[in-house]
């Protein structure tokens, strides 16, 4: 099993290695979408370095349809009339159904060769694409979509990542019932300086979103941990 470490080298690749000057010239020309093929797959060697035997060529093919993906979505998401969201999250679901393909082909050679990764090893890829998700992946995702959030997730950028990690955190140690009460600190802050999370535009949706985000990735962490 490596879709762990696929989706870590995808999430590093797609967040926090993307910078704005990265996803401008994906969209004006073909150095920027080799630029980040490049990462993808510089990424992929990075976290499974021993298994290169069985897998360079199938990370290079992994790499093409990631970029080809990309591709289509900055050239059709601009002349299609529909909200960004769509063209977005249909592109992360090609990306990670590419893997779940790439996962499925490689399998059965890692384990007859011995190169299968130990469980421990699993683990910690998924904790990494955890803290992205939560963090870069999390704030990327409202703000590249919903323009009129771009200043509310970036002044609440640092409050959020420490909640959303701390209730991973509770999640995987089993008390994910008191996850939720990690929000209370940016709550009582932002009503002290009038600034009511309720009253803000999407303050609670992105709040709420953030809880059950939080909680969902920790548990999946917590049933890895325990298995």
């Amino acid at each position: 099993m490596i879709i762990a470490h696929l989706l870590f080298a995808h999430l590093l690749a797609d967040y926090p290695l993307q910078t704005n000057w990265l996803v401008v010239r994906k969209g004006q020309a073909w150095y920027g979408l080799a630029l980040h093929g490049a990462m993808v797959f510089l990424m992929m060697i990075l976290v499974l370095p021993g298994d290169l035997s069985v897998l360079l060529v199938p990370m290079l093919i992994l790499t093409f349809v990631h970029m080809f993906q990309d591709w289509v979505k900055v050239y059709s998401g601009p002349r299609i009339k529909i909200h960004p969201f769509i063209p977005y999250i249909l592109d992360q679901v090609l990306h990670y159904t590419a893997i779940i393909i790439f996962q499925m082909v490689v399998a059965s050679q890692l384990e007859q060769l011995g190169l299968a990764p130990s469980p421990a090893e699993i683990w910690v890829m998924a904790l990494g694409a955890v803290v992205i998700i939560v963090t870069r992946f999390y704030d990327v995702t409202w703000w590249a979509n919903w323009l009129d959030m771009i200043l509310y997730m970036n002044r609440w950028a640092v409050w959020g990542f420490a909640e959303r990690l701390a209730m991973v955190a509770l999640s995987v140690v089993g008390l994910f019932y008191a996850a939720p009460l990690c929000v209370l600190p940016r709550l009582l802050y932002a009503q002290s300086q009038g600034m009511a999370i309720t009253k803000q535009r999407r303050g609670s949706l992105e709040m709420g979103i953030g809880v059950v985000l939080s909680v969902g990735c920790g548990l999946v962490l917590r049933v890895l941990l325990l298995s």
